[in-house]
């Protein structure tokens, strides 16, 4: 059995790519470009599922963020990206979502084997792009201007959550007080 070929869904700018060979999507993974968010499809774009929820891209951690904010799930060359470019340290919590159990960056295996050890903003950028992008200036431009609105997401999406833990909490303290449903 051929291994499917794929497409991709973008959710920072709902761009689509594809199709998209086997080895090209897990060759992306790889380099922390599927996010958790994107959508993927491998029948002809009749269904699609969440990049999660794609066993062969191994995104199976979350990672706790310094402000508790949960990102994720993950896997193992996103954590190492996040590590590159000073967005997370050795001392973030990662949960395993197979069994649950949580840890330290620093106490996995992958850890020593990261690449922070020897990359810098300089190499960072590099294999980093999409393909289809033209080489030069702009492309450095163009990635810090998704970085930034990656963590803009994020930013928004723990806000929003916060707002809904806020809006249950005094909902409940209305009923309480009230006996009744908020209207």
């Amino acid at each position: 059995m051929s291994n499917p070929t794929w497409h991709l869904i973008k959710a920072a700018d709902n761009q689509e790519y594809g199709p998209i060979s086997h080895d090209t999507l897990l060759g992306w993974a790889s380099e922390a470009k599927i996010s958790p968010m994107d959508k993927l499809s491998s029948d002809g774009r009749r269904n699609w599922r969440r990049a999660p929820m794609v066993r062969e891209l191994q995104m199976d951690w979350l990672i706790q963020m310094p402000d508790q904010y949960l990102y994720g799930p993950t896997n193992v060359a996103t954590i190492q990206e996040f590590l590159a470019t000073g967005e997370i340290d050795g001392n973030v919590v990662l949960i395993y979502c197979v069994d649950g159990t949580e840890s330290r960056l620093k106490d996995q295996p992958f850890f020593q084997d990261s690449p922070h050890q020897v990359r810098s903003a300089v190499t960072t950028l590099v294999g980093a792009q999409w393909p289809d992008l033209q080489k030069g200036s702009g492309e450095a431009l163009l990635h810090q201007r998704v970085t930034l609105l990656e963590r803009q997401i994020m930013e928004y999406q723990h806000a929003l959550d916060e707002r809904d833990r806020a809006n249950k909490i005094l909902r409940q303290q209305f009923i309480e007080a009230t006996g009744r449903e908020p209207v």
